[in-house]
């Protein structure tokens, strides 16, 4: 190890170690990146992803220490916090029936400062997700990439041509005003596409005049179908998360400031037509 990398034990002095399991949480099955759901909802990342139901005893130690795969960022993991295991019950999962365990966590004060400020160097491997930090030199592995002034609320503006984020994503980056994103899209005019990744359905739609991208996208973030009404019938046959879990956002085209409002209508209108968007593959009724 290099002198010049912080040991991330470094940072935890009074950790006991020995009694502590580790949390590598990565993107779920369904799809659902944990990233997503902290900077959405702290609560939700704590009583849903490190508590409530597991298929195993997998929390059986005192304490669960969390790590946040960043999937923007090669090999960098965000500290989630430490959570104190309260109880364990043997619980059958609703949807699949199974036997397991719900678990009820709380906070520790251990490490408070540093959630969602901290970010860990670490190269993940294919082991299991809840780990025993003391195993196999997982703990000597990580070391500290950098402390964040202030709590992560989502990645830097990446440039207009490459945007591909989830609803979930962008609703933290619109619901928390981040300067750099506001900017560079608050006065941008274009043509967007929204995908539904479950049905791979699409929606072309486009932003100018006086509203930007930014103010359009908004519409989508607060209620999902922004005043379409296919996207609105979808969403009203779907659970109430449907739009987090599957939407993703891409910008297709960026306007110039020469261009009027009928030229980016009539790029809007292309790109409808190049993607099919209207008809039974697509979510557009004009």
């Amino acid at each position: 190890m290099s002198a010049k990398r912080i040991p991330l034990a470094a940072l935890f002095p009074d950790m006991d170690w020995a009694d502590c399991k580790m949390h590598i949480a990565q993107k779920s099955e369904s799809g659902e990146q944990p990233l997503e759901t902290f900077t959405r909802d702290f609560v939700d990342w704590q009583n849903r992803w490190t508590g409530s139901y597991h298929s195993a005893q997998v929390w059986n130690k005192r304490r669960v220490f969390t790590l946040i795969e960043m999937p923007k960022r090669k090999n960098r993991w965000l500290f989630g916090g430490v959570f104190d295991v309260v109880d364990c019950k043997p619980q059958v999962n609703r949807k699949t029936r199974r036997p397991g365990y719900f678990y009820t966590v709380e906070k520790a004060r251990v490490g408070e400062g540093l959630i969602g400020r901290l970010i860990v160097t670490w190269e993940k491997d294919q082991r299991s997700k809840h780990r025993i930090p003391l195993n196999h030199g997982l703990l000597d592995s990580m070391t500290v990439a950098e402390v964040l002034p202030e709590s992560y609320v989502g990645e830097d503006f990446p440039g207009h041509a490459n945007i591909n984020h989830g609803h979930a994503a962008l609703a933290g980056i619109w619901r928390e005003g981040k300067p750099d994103w506001r900017s560079a899209l608050e006065h941008c005019h274009g043509v967007y596409l929204i995908t539904d990744t479950k049905t791979g359905l699409r929606y072309v739609g486009s932003a100018y005049g006086d509203e930007g991208i930014w103010s359009r996208w908004a519409t989508y973030l607060r209620g999902g179908h922004g005043g379409n009404r296919l996207l609105r019938e979808l969403l009203v046959s779907k659970r109430a998360d449907y739009a987090q879990q599957h939407f993703m956002y891409a910008l297709l085209e960026v306007a110039s400031s020469r261009d009027s409002d009928r030229q980016v209508i009539e790029r809007e209108s292309y790109w409808k037509e190049v993607l099919m968007t209207r008809g039974k593959f697509g979510l557009n009724d004009n």
